[in-house]
């Protein structure tokens, strides 16, 4: 089939952190442009009291995880989730968002299950779903289809009552520019962990930057070079991260080299690189560029989980798991053999130990190959031809 007889497919995004929207971006990179219609989000398609709850809701997601009275409402809220019953809020949030796509039959593609629910009678509606687990806070019940990474979460909501023909089973979403050099990244890694040189280890924190993990990349970051690695740290430019990141390694009397852009990056790899971004592009740009370090990763378990799974790369989960996709995706891991736990700040301060033993026993060596070529890891190509070149769940 030619382009010319591709669907044209919309999308319309939260643009709350990074997961839900993350999962959009990499469907559109892989489509060809002339297929790709609307892209839109709920703050743009929103006016008045309705865009002012969006706003509540960012706000309490950027402040939830930073302590104090906002963070026990967000968990809270957090908790209580469960979109398909419905409320006021979900009510007030999706009238104008129901008014501009409800009766339009072109396709529309959204990765959050608020969306789900709100346009769930909707005609030639695709729920993105990329996490390899499905918590209750996921099922969203209507016409939609919905895509999965893999069997595993398709038997998960088939068990729940969903019916297995409105299920699109993708492989693992990972990041494209990642996939096309994953297997010369992972012959590398693999090297390296069976050698004796040093070791390279990315930390990521989530976009809401709860403190408990924040204290534990920044305590890991350095623990792990003053143990004679290397840290790449990824943080958002004015974030809790990079504030804790360079307040820690100063008061170690550690050089803590910056890229205030994927422009600025060294030529040279730094023993501690503190890598800012302002928005997803830049975070992908940083990542994709130096992707070919990694050795290891440390992360909330959101989802970067699937780069354990599929990539060949070792994961140190930061605990606490907040929320109801991080514990099951921390069971996931481990179950996998793919994952180890720094579960407090004793932990993240004995860090650089940990890797090394690590590694002296092999451990970190079988943790990187349980986690390649286990899944597909090409979803969004996958989603995106599917989108492109099939009628299949397009009514």
């Amino acid at each position: 089939m030619t382009s010319g007889d591709a669907a044209r497919v919309n999308f319309l995004y939260t643009n709350i952190g990074r997961g839900h929207p993350f999962y959009l971006d990499g469907i559109i990179e892989c489509m060809a442009p002339e297929s790709v219609g609307t892209v839109t989000d709920v703050f743009s398609s929103s006016s008045g009291l309705a865009r002012r709850t969006w706003k509540l809701a960012r706000f309490l997601y950027h402040s939830g995880g930073r302590g104090g009275g906002l963070s026990a409402l967000y968990n809270r809220l957090r908790n209580r989730n469960e979109f398909d019953r419905g409320g006021l809020a979900q009510r007030i949030m999706g009238r104008p968002l129901q008014d501009l796509f409800a009766d339009d039959p072109t396709p529309l593609v959204i990765a959050h299950p608020i969306l789900a629910a709100i346009l769930r009678e909707k005609p030639n509606l695709f729920y993105q779903h990329g996490e390899v687990v499905a918590p209750r806070e996921s099922w969203v019940r209507g016409r939609h289809r919905i895509l999965v990474p893999l069997p595993e979460t398709a038997d998960q909501l088939v068990a729940a009552g969903f019916a297995a023909e409105n299920l699109f089973v993708s492989g693992l979403c990972i990041e494209p520019g990642l996939v096309v050099q994953a297997e010369r990244a992972f012959e590398a890694r693999l090297s390296r962990l069976a050698g004796t040189t040093s070791l390279c280890g990315a930390f990521f924190s989530s976009g809401a930057e709860p403190r408990e993990h924040v204290g534990a990349l920044a305590s890991a970051a350095f623990s792990a070079v003053a143990g004679g690695g290397q840290a790449l740290v990824f943080a958002r430019r004015s974030g809790l991260l990079a504030a804790r990141t360079v307040a820690r390694f100063a008061r170690g009397g550690r050089e803590l080299e910056c890229a205030r852009s994927p422009d600025e990056l060294p030529d040279r790899p730094s023993d501690a690189l503190l890598c800012l971004y302002d928005d997803r592009r830049e975070l992908n740009e940083h990542t994709e560029k130096l992707f070919e370090r990694f050795d290891y990763f440390v992360a909330p378990a959101h989802e970067r989980t699937n780069w354990a799974l599929g990539l060949g790369l070792p994961m140190f989960v930061v605990d606490p798991s907040v929320g109801s996709f991080p514990p099951l995706n921390r069971e996931f891991l481990l179950a996998n053999r793919v994952a180890r736990v720094i579960t407090d700040s004793r932990e993240a301060g004995a860090f650089g130990e940990t890797v090394k033993k690590l590694r002296e026993t092999g451990e970190l060596r079988d943790m990187a190959e349980a986690g390649w070529r286990r899944f597909e890891v090409r979803g969004f190509f996958n989603i995106a031809e599917m989108l492109q070149f099939s009628d299949a769940g397009l009514e």
